[in-house]
Order: C-alpha cells, then structure tokens, then sequence
C-alpha cells in the first residue's frame, strides 16, 4: 500500500478545496491571509502544507499540483524550509516564545527568495495578547507573504482576527467513515459512534482511548445520567468523585462536556420515536434515556440538551469545569419531574 503525503492526504479529505487553491495560486491570485476551519482528521495541516508545496515546487505537475519529490518540497515536508514558518501549540497553548518567534519572523522577508508562508495551527490556543499581534501581520503584510492560520473551532477565535482573513470550512468526515475507520483498527462496536461524534480523527480516536480513559468516562458518564434521570442528588455528589478525575486537562474537560451533550441527545433521538439502540452514542443506557424521554417531554427535554450545549461556551469563557458540571447537575434535577 503507498503511504499518503500531505498532497494524497489533502486530496482525499478535501479534493475541491485543493483544486480551488492550486487554481489561486496558478492565477496568482492567493490572498494574503486565510483561517482554516476544521476538526482533526479533515485534514486541515495537509491543505496548508500543500498550498506551501505549491508555492515553492520546482517541479509542479501538468495538472498544476506540487510533485512532492523536488528538493524544495522534500525540505518543507521535512520542516527545514526557512520560509515556511510552522507553529503548533507547546503543550496547552501557543507559548510566548512562540508568539515572539512568530512576531520575529513576521517582520522579515523570505530568506531564499521573494516567497515566505506562515502556518499556525490551532490559533485558538492563543492568549488575547498573542492572537491581537497576530492583526499587525494580518493588516500590514510584509512582502510576499501569506498565513494560513489553522482552527478546530473559529467560535474561540477574536473577531478582530475572524473579520481581517478569508474563512475556509473544511469538509467534515462523514461519521459512518469515521465509523468504518474506527472499526478497522479494532475498535469497539459500543465506542464507534461515540467517538464520531467527538473527533474526526482515527489517531485522536486512539489517543482517547489510551489508559481506558474514554470506557472510564464512558461509565461515569452513564452513571451520572442514570442518577439524573431517577431525580437522584447523589448525581452532584458524581461530579466530583467519578467526573473530576477525568478532566486531566482542559482538552479532556471539552471531551467530557461534548460527552455529556450526546447522551441527552440520545434521549432526544428517542423522543421522536423508535430508534435502534445501535446507532446511539450510548447504547448500554437505551432504555434510560428512552424512559426519561416519555417523562419529560419534548419542552423539557430541549431544555436540559440547551443547558448541555451551553456548558462549552461556559468552559471557553474559563468558568471553572467543576463549578460548570455541579451547576448544570442542579439544573437538571430541577427538570425531573418527582414521582
């Protein structure tokens, strides 16, 4: 089987917007700035390291794609190109030094020729402070220049920012491919539909999975749903004994946030009439969510997934996770009706 290159990978995730952007640069009509919206797995930093490809190829195709072979493509696939600049976060966020490396750089011109790209990934992680310096860039190119700047959520990004590029959203992978790709590297047939609701990547599918830490959050999580559903206080008291272990991290916080949105949705699925308890995010708690779906209704139960939905915004604002899982438990209580 012939390993994928970023050009392959590109391709196959985002075959129009490939053509779009090699068509730009044949015309010579690449802007100066770009934000890539997209989940892991659509292939987000194999369209931006393509475009970079395509910039400097020495050997471009007939059909106008970079060859990926030439020197100057081997150089920018290694990461030793001097003018394309890549920045991806250090641990949690995109550190100072980083940013001043950036803000360095951005005031220089191309060191082997007249060309010079910038790829930041996950601008999102960003402070306030580093991601307003990236709009002097952005106003004021210096030179031939041009940034891609990469996202998995363009709702965290500074409107400043959002308002001064042009916003690209990537094609998302369809779930039952996900699914199907989940299934081929041999996972569970209780954990695929979940994770396609999670991530649209196979290798942050497995990272979730490392440690049991998804089949862990898995069962906590249903077992904070059941208690909610019976009108059971002792669903607070779940949060901090089985919920907070797991939120290792700010990523994993999301994850559990997002975790929690599906298995209401499961119930709203259900409300609307029979459903294969196959195709549920969470099949080992069917009948639950089918049961608190007759008794609350179809007002109620819209309400509580609305609260669900309200927590990642919660989270993105810094409200503390704990504080944000306890007062969305009390909230939910308030919706079960007392038999």
């Amino acid at each position: 089987m012939t390993e994928e290159t970023p050009i392959t990978t590109a391709q196959r995730l985002q075959p129009q917007l490939v053509d779009h952007f090699m068509h730009l640069i044949g015309t010579q009509r690449l802007s100066h700035a770009y934000l890539f919206n997209g989940m892991d797995g659509t292939g987000r930093q194999d369209l931006a390291l393509t475009i970079a490809l395509r910039l400097f190829c020495q050997n471009v195709t007939p059909a106008g794609f970079p060859c990926g072979q030439c020197a100057e493509c081997r150089r920018i696939i290694a990461g030793d190109h001097p003018d394309v600049i890549r920045v991806v976060p250090d641990g949690q966020r995109i550190k100072v030094d980083q940013v001043r490396y950036l803000k360095a750089e951005f005031s220089k011109s191309a060191v082997e020729g007249n060309q010079k790209i910038f790829i930041v990934d996950q601008i999102e992680r960003m402070t306030t402070g580093a991601a307003n310096s990236l709009l002097k860039f952005i106003e004021e190119p210096v030179g031939n220049t041009v940034a891609l700047l990469l996202t998995a959520n363009k709702n965290l990004i500074l409107p400043t920012i959002l308002s001064r590029t042009q916003i690209v959203d990537l094609l998302p992978v369809a779930p039952k491919e996900l699914a199907a790709a989940l299934a081929e590297v041999g996972v569970a047939p209780s954990q695929q539909n979940l994770l396609a609701t999670l991530t649209e990547s196979v290798a942050a599918a497995q990272d979730l999975l490392a440690e049991d830490w998804l089949k862990n959050a898995q069962k906590s999580i249903e077992h904070w749903f059941t208690a909610c559903c019976q009108g059971d206080e002792r669903a607070f008291v779940r949060v901090q004994t089985d919920l907070l272990p797991l939120a290792i991290n700010r990523d994993r916080q999301g994850i559990l946030l997002d975790m929690i949105v599906q298995i209401w949705h499961d119930a709203l699925r259900q409300q609307t009439g029979a459903v294969d308890p196959q195709t549920l995010t969470y099949p080992q708690v069917a009948q639950a969510s089918q049961q608190i779906a007759q008794r609350l209704g179809v007002d109620r139960l819209v309400a509580v997934v609305t609260l669900t939905l309200a927590t990642r915004g919660q989270l993105a604002g810094n409200l503390n996770f704990q504080a944000i899982l306890e007062a969305l438990t009390l909230q939910i209580l308030a919706q079960i009706p007392r038999r």
